[in-house]
């Protein structure tokens, strides 16, 4: 029997059990007349609660029905475009979504509507519960172009709800902090319309937890099954900040395999998803510009990590028209591979990730059973499938690792891209490796 159902069941009881009381009433006019008002009353509001019911029960109805369309199995040459349904998505619906646990699906646009296309097609390419994973583009103003495809294809249709996201006038201002440059204007705006977009979805809408795409980014087929495993464990680990898809060290011939998942210190962004506590400590100092470097100061991470894993669960194609210019997508952003394998990441053993402990336990475990190499005989390995360790010198990083296996050589905030308290895992010639300082506190 469906919780609707008996729901109905208890509001008519509670009707007649009201009609009970009144027929053995006192017979006085005054008294009946009140008690006839009351019934009515009730009556009404409790028809008002049924019609509320009815309605949430439909669209749930709507929901479960495209949830059941969506493709079973990743095929990269279909694109899923769910039916029309009877309503299309309200505040309401969000707000009711999420009350009951949906992770909200925040895509950040802006005037790249053959991008957005491209950006959802590989949504509606992974399956998704729509139930669990509403989506909400957010348009920054109002290109005209990016606005027509979005109502047509996606509000229309009830697959997305649609908000806009205004320009502040004192940007230009805040801009020339920051140089004021054409670039730094881009920047402020990003970060007023991340602020926006973060309100909304937090605290208007009420999820506690909220992914954050861009126009310019693709999906894996396993995408939405990895975020939904992650989400308790974010929930739970205040040693955590976020989860991410991207790895910055995913190039092709660094990663081996699409089930490994690690923690690190570095913030990746690139398709993310962050936690209602996160956004009560930063809605009153939210970054003016420039918000990914924001979320990697010491002040806003406090030590805490953010869950990755090994290939990439998201790919940008942004090369050209974003703010950065296709600033390292040649040689970097554009070698990154995205995962294309279909992994049930509720099947996966997540042990290793639940908290700092149990991840330091597992990396003093691998690396303390690793073969040493080092940078010179690490390809007499090729092949053998082997777990390998590598000392590395900080300092000499660039010169030494970083060469050898084509690793971007910066750092932000002291920082190491992917690295976990100095340790970054990479993959070589079908060995699993991990890079460490000599500081590694475990190791014997």
């Amino acid at each position: 029997q469906s919780s609707f159902e008996q729901t109905r069941q208890a509001l008519e009881k509670q009707v007649e059990e009201l009609k009970s009381q009144a027929s053995g009433a006192p017979d006085g006019p005054e008294f009946q007349l009140r008690e006839v008002t009351r019934l009515r009353q009730e009556v009404q509001r409790l028809k008002a609660e049924d019609a509320e019911l009815r309605k949430e029960n439909a669209l749930l109805k709507d929901l479960k029905a495209k949830a059941e369309t969506s493709p079973q199995e990743h095929d990269p040459k279909v694109i899923d475009r769910l039916p029309a349904v009877s309503t299309e998505i309200t505040e309401d619906t969000l707000r009711m979504l999420a009350s009951k646990g949906a992770i909200g699906v925040a895509i950040i646009t802006c005037k790249r509507p053959k991008y957005l296309t491209r950006a959802m097609d590989s949504i509606f390419r992974a399956p998704r519960d729509p139930s669990m994973f509403p989506l909400v583009i957010s348009q920054d103003a109002n290109d005209a172009p990016m606005r027509e495809l979005v109502q047509k294809n996606y509000v229309k249709t009830g697959q997305a709800f649609h908000m806009h996201h205004e320009h502040d006038p004192n940007a230009k201002a805040v801009a020339a902090k920051f140089g004021g440059s054409k670039q730094a204007m881009g920047y402020v705006l990003i970060a007023q319309h991340f602020g926006f977009v973060m309100k909304r979805m937090f605290d208007e809408f009420g999820f506690e937890a909220v992914i954050f795409l861009e126009e310019d980014l693709e999906v894996s087929p396993d995408f939405f099954s990895y975020f939904e495993a992650m989400k308790p464990i974010l929930r739970n680990d205040k040693d955590l900040f976020c989860v991410s898809a991207w790895n910055d060290n995913g190039y092709q011939n660094l990663v081996l395999d699409p089930k490994a998942a690690f923690r690190t210190d570095f913030f990746p962004g690139l398709g993310w998803m962050m936690d209602k506590d996160l956004w009560d400590e930063l809605r009153n100092h939210w970054a003016v510009a420039y918000w990914d470097e924001y979320m990697r100061r010491p002040d806003i991470r406090k030590h805490r990590h953010c869950i990755r894993p090994e290939i990439s669960r998201s790919f940008t194609f942004g090369e050209e028209g974003g703010v950065s210019g296709g600033q390292f997508f040649k040689g970097h952003l554009g070698k990154i591979k995205l995962n294309d394998v279909m992994v049930d990441w509720s099947k996966q053993d997540l042990s290793h990730l639940v908290s700092a402990k149990a991840f330091d336990d597992y990396l003093t475990a691998q690396i303390s059973a690793a073969v040493q190499a080092t940078t010179e005989t690490v390809d007499s390995f090729s092949t053998q499938s082997k777990v390998l360790r590598i000392e590395y010198e900080d300092p000499k990083y660039k010169a030494t690792v970083a060469k050898k296996f084509g690793l971007m050589p910066d750092e932000k905030e002291g920082i190491r891209r992917m690295s976990y308290r100095g340790v970054i895992p990479v993959a070589w010639l079908t060995n699993r490796i991990y890079l460490h300082t000599r500081n590694w506190p475990h190791l014997k």
